[in-house]
């Protein structure tokens, strides 16, 4: 059996300094790597503080010096960064890892196609904030079947002798769209997948024992399991205990932009971020902040702006697989402004950026009217109306084939849709961390 070896280690592991739940999980584990059967999986779960990323790091070290590979993966760029800090090893998002570009996408645009595992090396792959895997929602995807989470379990099961680890907080945001997540119930698993679901919850708390972030962070839990089956709105107002804490303290509005200003002098602009719970007041705190604290007023965006990617794009891919495409939530900084143009009834520039999660500097094409959007992203309609546009400037091709291909390839069409990163909403922000947090 390939995974004789981390079933030694995991026996004769020294265990001193480990919670009870951290070894009863191990115990789990144990029990899990012993399943001969392929489908199934392990679920750690787990209030914040408990020692999640710990364990992640306890086991992947054990697995890769019992001579296995390991796959780490998560969510969202920002997390899979956070998750490779934590363990000292590569992390890479879900989409980059089980996707590759079909021979359309590659050619002129089109979908992205489930990958196989490549290799003969058992795998243990371990996915970190699993609470955000959507299942199937309904949207037109380029990838795969359209849900990531029967994706993500076929990419696995097409691997020899595999192992999963799904890691997550069921208190944490679901999918957007969905009131639960698919990945971190054990019942769905088993029903819809027919999968044996080993599992551990962590309660006990080793981390910011006396802090008061974590003191809120669990009573907002024990509100959601107490009303779990109530309506979100019967438990509202929630208010915060900031008394007596370290480290969380109230802002009055009046005095908000002087407190985020001396943030950003003690931590940094990069470690400092708003929440709202709308997509339409964190445009309005966006205009504030660039306003009143950033002074950037006069401009739409000029260098040094922190901005975040609204949608995927595949235009900037630099390899044959496009698995490099830029991710719906990058956070990236301008670095330069170039030209602008105001061409079909919409505002663009050209730009340098830089991606911190990728160290890479890169020339794009940005649309700027998407700055102002209030919406998530713009709408299915009015991406069709400037394909349509765009479309007009190349009647002259004979080739539908050839006509869609400069379409694809066309800077205006390929432009980077952006928002303001200085404020977003929990949802983009999950899986992220930050020195500094304003709550709104």
């Amino acid at each position: 059996m390939p995974y004789t070896a981390l079933l030694s280690a995991l026996s004769s592991l020294p265990l001193d300094g480990y919670t009870s739940d951290q070894r009863e999980a191990l115990g789990t584990l144990y029990e899990y790597i012993e399943e001969p059967s392929p489908y199934a999986l392990f679920l750690l779960t787990g209030y914040a503080g408990t020692g999640k990323t710990f364990l992640l790091r306890t086991i992947a070290d054990l697995a890769q010096r019992a001579g296995l590979r390991v796959e780490l993966m998560a969510s969202t760029g920002r997390a899979a960064k956070v998750l490779s800090a934590s363990t000292g090893r590569p992390a890479s998002t879900i989409h980059r890892t089980i996707y590759r570009a079909s021979t359309q996408m590659q050619e002129e645009g089109g979908s992205f196609q489930l990958g196989r595992v490549s290799g003969a090396t058992p795998t243990l792959f371990i996915v970190d904030e699993a609470s955000m895997i959507s299942g199937d929602t309904g949207e037109m995807t380029p990838f795969g079947s359209g849900n990531l989470l029967d994706d993500l379990l076929s990419y696995v099961w097409s691997a020899d002798e595999a192992k999963l680890i799904f890691v997550g907080d069921t208190a944490q945001l679901p999918p957007v769209g969905t009131p639960l997540s698919d990945a971190l119930n054990a019942e769905v698993l088993t029903s819809r997948y027919g999968l044996h679901v080993y599992g551990m919850e962590l309660r006990e708390v080793v981390r910011q024992k006396r802090g008061g972030i974590l003191h809120n962070a669990t009573q907002l839990r024990e509100l959601l399991d107490e009303y779990a089956d109530e309506d979100p709105e019967e438990i509202l107002p929630i208010h915060l205990e900031t008394e007596g804490w370290r480290g969380i303290f109230p802002v009055e509005g009046g005095t908000f932009i002087e407190t985020l200003d001396e943030a950003y002098r003690k931590y940094g602009e990069e470690e400092c971020l708003v929440i709202c719970p709308s997509n339409k007041l964190a445009l309005e705190c966006n205009h504030a902040i660039r306003s009143s604290v950033l002074f950037y007023e006069e401009e739409p965006v000029v260098r040094g702006e922190r901005l975040i990617v609204a949608r995927n794009n595949y235009h900037y891919t630099k390899r044959p697989d496009r698995s490099d495409f830029i991710a719906n939530g990058e956070i990236i900084e301008v670095q330069r402004i170039g030209r602008h143009y105001y061409e079909y009834g919409l505002h663009f520039a050209d730009a340098t950026i830089y991606l911190p999660d990728r160290d890479d500097l890169l020339d794009v094409r940005l649309l700027l009217t998407s700055l102002e959007d209030p919406t998530p992203q713009r709408s299915q309609a009015e991406r069709q109306r400037l394909f349509e546009l765009i479309a007009a400037d190349y009647a002259d091709i004979p080739s539908v084939t050839d006509r869609r291909k400069a379409i694809r390839r066309d800077p205006f069409w390929g432009a980077l849709e952006v928002k303001y990163g200085y404020a977003t909403t929990a949802h983009k922000a999950q899986g992220g961390q930050w020195s500094c947090v304003f709550i709104d």
